[in-house]
């Protein structure tokens, strides 16, 4: 009897542990939860390549940081082995669905002419916006330690392929430095035309949030702004490009 009791009493452990534990498949193996005590006894650091989820998986732009501070909401912490967070999930505490803000930095007027700009590329290469006459111009605001950057180069990769042939520029701005920026792309392909240690272009445009895309057409006006991460960053950004080829 007293052995059908400890096992009772251990089984009733483990299902209370994997209910206290639920499982979101789409973080990775390597990342454990952490407990509301160790929530509670440490000082949590939210660094830019932590990644942001709603319960479905779907990445959230950083600026639904603010859900921290949303009663509705209670925020699920996952670390790596070394005890660093690394995502997020926003956990509903009601049936009111996440609402993704539209950010400010998105938006511009129609017909706003982009400013123009003189950067040097890792060749060398010296580009000034306003002489990429007749072409269309994607700009990529990034840096070498923004995770949702990283997440989100293979399907950039994937557009410069598709418009390899096209009269399309494209230019990744970050203020990283050459070496910084050399020592990444040594392990991470991207395939933009890189410009490195350009803090002025990235003042200039008042980018706060990371990744931020912007097209220009042809006349050297914006056209679109996508601020933060998607998934499907490689259609919108291909549908905009599309309507000034046409």
């Amino acid at each position: 009897m007293r052995y059908l009791k400890s096992i009772f009493l251990l089984c009733a452990l483990l299902f209370s542990t994997i209910g206290f534990t639920q499982d979101y498949k789409f973080i990775p193996k390597k990342q454990e939860r952490l407990t509301d005590e160790q929530v509670k006894t440490m000082q949590i650091m939210i660094t830019p390549d932590v990644l942001l989820f709603n319960e479905k998986g779907e990445i959230l732009p950083m600026s639904n940081m603010e859900l921290m501070a949303n009663p509705d909401y209670k925020p699920l912490f996952y670390a790596n082995d070394e005890g660093k967070i690394k995502s997020v999930i926003f956990q509903k505490k009601s049936n009111h669905p996440i609402l993704i803000k539209k950010n400010p930095e998105a938006d511009f007027a129609k017909g706003e002419k982009a400013l123009d700009f003189i950067v040097t590329d890792l060749e060398g290469n010296t580009i000034k916006l306003s002489e990429l006459k007749d072409k269309v111009v994607v700009l990529n605001f990034w840096f070498t330690k923004c995770g949702p950057c990283v997440v989100e180069m293979p399907k950039l990769n994937e557009l410069v392929k598709e418009y390899e042939d096209k009269d399309v520029v494209f230019l990744a701005i970050t203020f990283n430095k050459e070496g910084v920026v050399d020592h990444f792309l040594y392990e991470t392909e991207f395939n933009y035309t890189i410009v490195p240690n350009a803090n002025d272009v990235i003042n200039m445009y008042g980018v706060q949030s990371y990744p931020t895309s912007i097209v220009i057409n042809k006349k050297g006006e914006i056209v679109l702004k996508e601020i933060g991460y998607r998934t499907n960053i490689k259609s919108v950004l291909s549908k905009a490009i599309k309507n000034q080829l046409k």
